[in-house]
This record gives structure tokens, C-alpha cells and sequence, in this order.
């Protein structure tokens, strides 16, 4: 097997906040095995979280950058030539055909969490297979491994189109609710706000979000204004105009807030960074 068929990498994101990641004459996926970031598709930031996938088409780039410096998110990236998916192909199933079907060229796939997971291990065999073993039957082990991590993808790509399909107006899309949420995240955010703008029960997306990501809509809220607000207490902003610019009603509900997440009150954790330094 030629090793320019196929390449598997790990990128962590500890000690940069953005890397841009071009797939050239390859198929790309990124896999988000820890973490949350942005990833710039459609001249716009959007979220993605921990089993979310990208597919770059060749030809094509895209950016991501860390949500913050806590996250420490953690990539995985398998490219694959597009002469190798076709050798991988058999008469019932064209591997490259099926990655030339996807509408964008910069999808994102929200994968059921079986098959993320199926996935995120057949990359990461992959990662640990020496590139020169003598062990019996490497090349086929070897070769059958990424037709799997292939086949599973492309499976979710399919059930993360049938998702796609089945809303409708009156369904809520978690994706456009957490971009408004993030870009009015400093505004005066209510349900009434939220039903109005997606023409959807405030009852409903409070239950959808809570079965979605397992927390409430409220807490989902406030842990992103308290991060913005410690972000603005390390850029050395007044403790006191902090909790206005992170979008907080009140200087009390703010320091309530910090400290039952934090264990530390916004003054405290000004002198630490102070200590650690």
C-alpha cells in the first residue's frame, strides 16, 4: 500500500488557539475527539463539539480555532486520496462515489454516538500502526481498518442528512440556536426572545435543549457569560465593569455565579493569575 494513500494525524490544541487545515488533492475528515471549538465554513464561525466531523472535499480549507484556553480540544484528521477510495470501492459500494455525493464541500457530520465512537478508534489504530511491521497480515489489517473508518463515516454522514431532512419549521435546529445564542450572548437573553425569533414554544426548546446536551438552557447561559466575563478578568479588565461586558444583569448574580462554578470569588481568582505569573 503506498503511504501517500492515506495519512492519519493527531493535532492537539494546547498550545495554539487557531490552526488552518487545507486537504489539497485529498478527502479530509476531522474528528473533534476532545473539545469544543469553531470551525469558519460559509464565511461564518460554527460550534462544534466532541464527536462532531468535518469532511474537506480536495481542494478545499478550513479554519478552527479553541473556544477557550480550558477546552484544550483535540483533532483527528484521516485524508484520503481519491484514487484510493476508488481502489477501495467494489461493485456494491463506491466509496468515492459516495464522498463526490456530499452537497458541500466542507460538511459537518453530527454522527450518532455509536458509530463517533466506532470511528474515533478505527483513526486512532491507525495512528498507532507502525508504518513498517512485519507482523502476518499487516497490509490487509491495515487496509480493511480504513475501509471501515470509510464505511462508518459515510454511514454517518447518511444519518446525519435523514436528521437534517426531517426538520422543519417547527422544529428546533440546536446548531442556529447555539450560534444566537453566542452572538447575543451578551444581551439580554429570554425565552420570550428565543421563542420569537424560531417560531418555536419556549417549552419546547428548553426540553430539546436539555435532551440535546443534558443540561438547561439557563446554566448552558451563564457558563458561556462566565467564560467571556474570567476571559476579560485575565485581559486585567476592572472586576467591577466585567460582569456588564459579559452580559450579566447584576454585580451580585455575577459574583454568586463565578464563585458556585469556580470555587473562587472574582477577586480571588484575579490574584491567582497574579501568583501564578
Amino acid at each position: 500500500m503506498e503511504k501517500t494513500s492515506y495519512s492519519a494525524a493527531r493535532h492537539c490544541m494546547n498550545d495554539t488557539a487557531k490552526k488552518q487545515f487545507s486537504s489539497g488533492k485529498y478527502y479530509v475528515i476531522l474528528y473533534v475527539s476532545k473539545g469544543t471549538g469553531y470551525f469558519f465554513i460559509d464565511n461564518e464561525w460554527r460550534l462544534c463539539g466532541t464527536e462532531d466531523m468535518i469532511l474537506l472535499k480536495p481542494g478545499e480549507k478550513t479554519s478552527f480555532r479553541a473556544r477557550g484556553e480550558q477546552y484544550h480540544p483535540e483533532l483527528l484528521q484521516l485524508r484520503v486520496l481519491p484514487e484510493f477510495l476508488a481502489e477501495l470501492s467494489d461493485e456494491k459500494t463506491d466509496l468515492l462515489a459516495s464522498f463526490q455525493f456530499a452537497p458541500q464541500n466542507i460538511a459537518v457530520v453530527h454522527a450518532r454516538s455509536n458509530l463517533s465512537m466506532l470511528i474515533k478508534s478505527v483513526i486512532t489504530k491507525l495512528l498507532d500502526m507502525p508504518s513498517d511491521s512485519t507482523e502476518y497480515g499487516h497490509e490487509l489489517y491495515e487496509r480493511n481498518l480504513i475501509s471501515m473508518g470509510l464505511v462508518l463515516f459515510i454511514r454517518s454522514c447518511i444519518d446525519s442528512d435523514k436528521v437534517h431532512r426531517s426538520h422543519n419549521r417547527k422544529n428546533l435546529l440546536m446548531d442556529d440556536l447555539f450560534r444566537y445564542i453566542h452572538l447575543h450572548l451578551t444581551e439580554d437573553l429570554t425565552l420570550e426572545q428565543l421563542e420569537k425569533e424560531f417560531f418555536i414554544s419556549r417549552y419546547h426548546i428548553c426540553r430539546e435543549f436539555k435532551r440535546t446536551t443534558g443540561q438547561t438552557l439557563h446554566a448552558y447561559i451563564v457558563k458561556s457569560r462566565l467564560d467571556l466575563c474570567r476571559q476579560y478578568i485575565e485581559q486585567g479588565k476592572p472586576i467591577r465593569e466585567v460582569y456588564a461586558l459579559g452580559g450579566f444583569g447584576g454585580y451580585n448574580h455575577f459574583f454568586r455565579a463565578f464563585k458556585k462554578e469556580y470555587h473562587m470569588t472574582p477577586g480571588e481568582y484575579y490574584k491567582s493569575l497574579k501568583i501564578d505569573k
